[in-house]
């Protein structure tokens, strides 16, 4: 509609949480993470399932047992709440911040990891969206990235 394209995907991820505990986590590992409130998330599951938003309980077993591994204390906790969600993963996996050409004042940002970004998604981007153009700092995200030839 306004000359914008978000070449993304859809990739699943489930997250399990457990019971809530005294702290003891006081940094984040890649794939757990201890809340203010205390429960634990464990998510480190990456499936291609289109839009499937099923939990299953094959993919659950491997990430507990991965998380087990790496802190044995788990293995006393349980399990209250599982779900699953569909990430927006563009085909490299790297965030698309957009401006149309033909349409002053429409943007567009997508990225599976808004956590990971925050600082871009709160500091960056709303800088160079006030400022009208997206400048040569974030002009790597276009979309037009994906609009190479082949090499020969």
């Amino acid at each position: 509609m306004v000359g914008l394209e978000a070449p993304v995907r859809p990739q699943r991820g489930q997250i399990m949480v457990t019971e809530k505990v005294a702290p003891f986590l006081d940094y984040i590992v890649h794939t757990i993470r201890q809340t203010d409130e205390g429960g634990v998330m464990i998510s480190d599951s990456v499936e291609e399932a289109g839009y499937d938003t099923s939990v299953g309980s094959e993919v659950l077993a491997i990430m507990a047992e991965r998380a087990v591994g790496m802190l044995p204390l788990l293995a006393r906790l349980n399990v209250v709440r599982c779900w699953a969600a569909l990430r927006v993963m563009p085909k490299d996996g790297f965030p698309i911040y957009d401006q149309s050409d033909s349409y002053a004042g429409a943007y567009l940002a997508t990225c599976h990891s808004g956590v990971t970004l925050a600082a871009n998604h709160a500091l960056v981007l709303p800088e160079a969206i006030d400022a009208g153009t997206l400048g040569e700092d974030l002009g790597a995200f276009r979309a037009r990235r994906f609009h190479v030839s082949p090499a020969h």
